[in-house]
């Protein structure tokens, strides 16, 4: 075999092993395997502060989620700074920035839309509050036998057995 044959070969094989060295790395910001959390929230109208149910709340395009009746939802998806968009037929879009926590979960409250058919200029309501948990009711504390002999203090009435009276 002559030398320039083989040198056309090992250039060959160099360009070959090139090739296929880059088309089988991954670009660079695609990570092997990703962590994921969740975000909650809840999708009201905005003049209103009624719930918008089925409202599609996303985090890009590959992770959506509709609201349920209340307007609330729990959507699951990659952790890290992320923008969760809430849009429903006939309203703005809304966009909340947020960090969602490996297997933790964020509030972005509520994500308030505006109906295209509003007229300008007409001020929006105030979000409602963010209610509270309750506490939990102790186990401790144990029901009374009826709600009568509680009220009244007296102890429960028990049968007794004996001859009954005749007339």
């Amino acid at each position: 075999m002559n030398v320039d044959l083989r040198m056309r070969i090992a250039v060959l094989g160099m360009v070959l092993l090139f090739a296929l060295g880059d088309g089988c790395s991954a670009p660079p910001n695609v990570v092997g395997v990703q962590d994921f959390g969740h975000v909650t929230g809840r999708v009201l109208d905005a003049m209103t502060n009624r719930p918008i149910p089925n409202a599609l709340i996303s985090v890009g395009s590959l992770y959506t989620v509709n609201a349920d009746v209340n307007g609330a939802f729990l959507l699951r998806a990659v952790a890290g700074d992320q923008t969760v968009t809430a849009r429903a037929p006939g309203y703005t879009t809304t966009t909340a920035d947020t960090t969602i926590p490996k297997d933790g979960t964020v509030s972005v409250g509520y994500m308030r839309l505006v109906q295209l058919t509003a007229p300008s200029g007409q001020p929006t309501l105030a979000p409602p509050a963010t209610p509270t948990p309750r506490p939990a009711p102790s186990p401790s504390a144990a029901p009374s036998a009826t709600p009568a002999a509680a009220a009244s203090g007296a102890p429960p009435a028990t049968p007794t057995a004996g001859p009954s009276p005749t007339p």
